[in-house]
């Protein structure tokens, strides 16, 4: 993957033109691997604003998308969006922006992940199990999906500024350390 065809792929000339829906969705479920760097140049200039309302957008659509009885996934769901959210609210300090990176690469690598979830038994990925929801939704389908890899997802401790006035540290409840 190079950048020029990343860019293409997203329909964007330069990283400031990172502002629909359709191209973080494109980012986080291309099939291709995407290298961190080129990644993270993607997302370089996205503002505050325009991140946050896509983490939310984003993330609202999945969790819309998951079986009413995958608890699990929709609490993993939640805390990472969570987590993006509190990164995105500070988007204008280079470490911040780098970190929030990260943690959407780290999403998109799991969620993309053959062997985190099944579909009638059968590994699949999140992402996978997620569009067969969808369609079972929509289809009335009645497929059995788990998302196993659920656990093995770790959520990371940071530190997150609050309009650079104080620091609040997130870290993981024993019940997410189980």
């Amino acid at each position: 993957m190079t950048l020029a065809k990343l860019f293409k792929q997203l329909e964007m000339d330069t990283p400031e033109d990172l502002e629909y829906f359709e191209q973080l969705a494109d980012l986080l479920e291309m099939d291709e691997d995407i290298p961190f760097d080129l990644f993270y140049i993607a997302l370089s200039k996205i503002d505050p604003q325009t991140a946050g309302d896509l983490i939310e957008n984003y993330f609202e659509d999945l969790t819309n998308a998951v079986p009413d009885e995958a608890n699990e996934m929709v609490s993993l769901v939640d805390s990472v969006e969570q987590n993006l959210l509190l990164l995105a609210a500070d988007l204008d300090q280079d470490e911040v922006r780098r970190s929030f990176a990260e943690q959407l690469f780290k999403f998109r690598s799991w969620y993309k992940d053959p062997e985190m979830a099944e579909i009638d038994g059968a590994p699949a990925s999140p992402f996978t199990a997620v569009l067969q929801a969808r369609e079972d939704k929509l289809a009335g389908g009645s497929h059995k999906i788990a998302f196993t890899g659920c656990g093995d997802y770790e959520l990371d401790d940071a530190s997150y500024g609050l309009g650079g006035y104080s620091k609040v540290d997130v870290v993981k409840t024993d019940d997410e350390e189980e």
